[in-house]
């Protein structure tokens, strides 16, 4: 162990505990955490945890997938690649990355510290696939998966309990599309919070009537939220057509209803 490799870094110590990880080379650990807004207010810093972040961006999701292959043998290839867009989406990965602090360990420039990079969703995930691919680096992809692993394992328990998995909007707009030939829309209702912790309450809408609301950190999860409210609304409504009416007359009939 040389000092060319463990430099001394006060804080990526702090850091190494949250991990539960030393680093050999501690300057790949400092690397992880360089975001590219750093560089252009440093002239000693010549390269940003972009690489590293393409890389445990690979890592990421091949651990993930071989996880789910392995322990959920009787899941179809359909399941598994929903659970592991649930798992490696930019907001699991934030979540995660806010639970080991990372976000007070980052290198920000000055602009990107003022407008809350630290807690940015983006920033964050981007800075845990980055020290994921550190991981992957100096230990090999077996230590990665081992200290990966965990946070799926917590994390899939949730996912599988709240439903978090399914594609809500592709079963609303199936159902809508199947009865009565119209594509929901989804419209922003609100936005509220700070800049980088905006909270985005979307309704999900056929033919100009309201089915459901939603809220959530982005556009999307706001609409899969609204989706999911949604479709128990929107099956009650087919479940009530007349048995034998035509589709093109359910549509037509639909669309002459009030709206809600």
């Amino acid at each position: 162990m040389t000092q060319h490799h463990r430099p001394h870094h006060p804080a990526l110590e702090g850091l190494e505990k949250q991990l539960g990880l030393t680093f050999e080379n501690r300057n790949l650990l400092h690397l992880a955490l360089v975001h590219r807004s750093y560089l252009n207010e440093r002239n000693n810093a010549t390269e940003s945890n972009e690489r590293l972040e393409f890389l445990g961006d690979a890592v990421l999701s091949l651990i993930v997938a071989d996880y789910l292959f392995r322990h959920y043998p009787e899941r179809p290839e359909g399941d598994l690649t929903d659970l592991r867009s649930a798992l490696v989406r930019r907001e699991t990965l934030a979540k995660w990355a806010a639970r080991l602090q990372i976000g007070q360990y980052l290198f920000l420039g000055k602009g990107e510290e003022q407008t809350g990079g630290r807690s940015r969703a983006l920033t964050l995930a981007s800075a845990f696939e980055a020290i994921l691919g550190a991981i992957y680096i100096e230990r090999g992809p077996a230590e990665a998966a081992n200290w990966l692993i965990p946070l799926v394992e917590k994390e899939l328990l949730e996912i599988l309990a709240e439903g978090r998995h399914y594609d809500y909007k592709g079963l609303l707009q199936k159902t809508a599309q199947k009865t009565f030939h119209i594509t929901p829309t989804y419209q922003v209702v609100s936005e509220s919070g700070l800049e980088h912790q905006r909270v985005f309450e979307i309704e999900a809408r056929l033919a100009g009537r309201t089915l459901g609301r939603g809220e959530g950190s982005t556009k999307l999860i706001a609409q899969q939220a609204a989706a999911k409210v949604s479709l128990p609304v929107l099956q009650a409504w087919v479940a009530e057509l007349p048995p034998e009416q035509p589709k093109a007359e359910s549509e037509k009939s639909f669309n002459e209803d009030e709206p809600v």
